[in-house]
């Protein structure tokens, strides 16, 4: 018999796996371990063999340690991916790194929950054996509100990616959120490091690379820019780049950061 869930509903009974589930994993428990590898390895749930996901969960969570396990997880994580945004097709360069930032927290989360129960019987993972599509989707939901919240946002200093600001020279004014006096302070380095998390995500990221001494553009086409590594031209990276620097200033002014 496969091993209880925990977890414990509203009503004060535990979790059930599905009739299905609980007779696909006493019939797998008979076979080898390379056969089970061979069968998870079977994306498609029409194909002979298909081991479900919720059958994939119970079997890295309840294995012993070893490659045997690490082959399992890494099979059970190319199921999650199947069920995430592919950011490759996106034609627009925020669009897609709003994708993989969403699939990353996805992945990231389940991988986190993966770690925590091999610590300690962890029940959040109990959802994830009952229906596991369900539990991605909730992971997909909440991480896509999370930043296509955070791209969608105002900008506190205009929308217009390639055209004029006309405020935005003077609300800069030489502002240099890297000023290494300020840096010192640590309360600033926190305040600021808060803030650029909340910039949208083209401005966070060109904020970044930034801080990182990467050019936003140069004419040696060996070295890596800005402009290249997002898609975009050089007058749009400075355009967001000082758009980002002026919510920055903002920010930490109210908040006394400066």
């Amino acid at each position: 018999m496969a091993r209880p869930l925990r977890k414990i509903k509203l009503d004060g009974t535990l979790y059930q796996r599905r009739p299905a589930v609980e007779a696909e994993i006493h019939d797998l428990t008979a076979v080898s371990p390379s056969e089970l590898e061979r069968r998870a390895s079977i994306c498609s749930r029409t194909s002979p063999g298909f081991v479900s996901p919720e059958v994939l969960v119970h079997f890295v969570r309840n294995v012993g340690a070893g490659m045997h396990r690490e082959r399992l997880t890494e099979l059970l994580l190319q199921r999650v991916y199947l069920l995430l945004p592919r950011a490759e097709n996106a034609g627009e360069a925020t669009a897609s790194l709003t994708k993989t930032n969403i699939r990353d927290d996805v992945v990231d989360h389940f991988v986190d929950l993966l770690l925590s129960d091999r610590a300690a019987y962890d029940n959040r993972l109990d959802y994830y054996e009952i229906n596991f599509n369900s539990a991605i989707a909730k992971d997909r939901k909440d991480a896509s509100d999370r930043h296509w919240k955070r791209d969608s946002q105002s900008e506190e200093l205009g929308t217009d990616e390639d055209g004029a600001y006309n405020a935005l020279d003077e609300a800069i004014g030489g502002y240099d959120p890297f000023d290494p006096r300020e840096l010192d302070e640590k309360f600033y380095r926190l305040r600021l490091d808060e803030e650029i998390d909340s910039l949208p995500e083209l401005q966070r990221r060109i904020v970044e690379m930034w801080r990182q001494e990467i050019p936003i553009d140069s004419q040696d086409p060996s070295v890596v820019t800005i402009s290249k590594a997002l898609g975009k031209s050089e007058k749009t990276i400075r355009t967001h780049r000082d758009k980002a620097f002026a919510t920055l200033r903002l920010r930490l002014e109210r908040k006394g950061g400066l």
